[in-house]
């Protein structure tokens, strides 16, 4: 148990880790700090939750089963309709706090690239929890081989 809640909250100050570097990465492209707080925390929340989504229900409930076509659908679905609700929060507060977006096609433009921006972040979480794992399995094994009693 003692565990799980230290995986967790590792998990967690990685991701405040990510919104802490692209915060500080893309602040000068809003023309508010607080609107460029809204846009980091709308996007690595919704970044988040899909890579929770896949390896919490996802990968164990269809991947680990051989449905990988239930799982890439599963999986595409999840990160449109997050990144679709972040890009709301976004746009209506950017419409609220700056005003209307001048380009008529803003809104599909940002979706493309918040949703590459998503696939990215899901990919990088995935490559993450792969490492950590084999790097378990190391440990945990060579801890099991120190402490076998030698055979004469």
């Amino acid at each position: 148990m003692v565990t799980q809640f230290r995986r967790i909250g590792a998990s967690l100050v990685a991701w405040v880790a990510v919104w802490a570097f692209w915060l500080i990465v893309t602040r000068d492209f809003h023309p508010l700090f607080s609107l460029a707080v809204v846009v980091t925390t709308s996007l690595v929340v919704a970044y988040a939750a899909a890579a929770y989504v896949n390896h919490l229900v996802l990968i164990p409930r269809l991947n680990g089963t051989g449905r990988r076509w239930s799982y890439a659908i599963s999986l595409a679905m999840t990160m449109a309709v997050l990144t679709a609700a972040a890009l709301a929060v976004i746009r209506v507060t950017y419409a609220e706090w700056w005003g209307p977006d001048p380009d008529p096609n803003g809104v599909f433009k940002h979706y493309a690239i918040d949703l590459f921006g998503m696939a990215v972040h899901v990919l990088l979480a995935a490559g993450v929890v792969a490492v950590v794992r084999r790097l378990r399995r190391a440990h945990s094994s060579s801890k099991s081989s120190s402490t076998a009693v030698p055979r004469r």
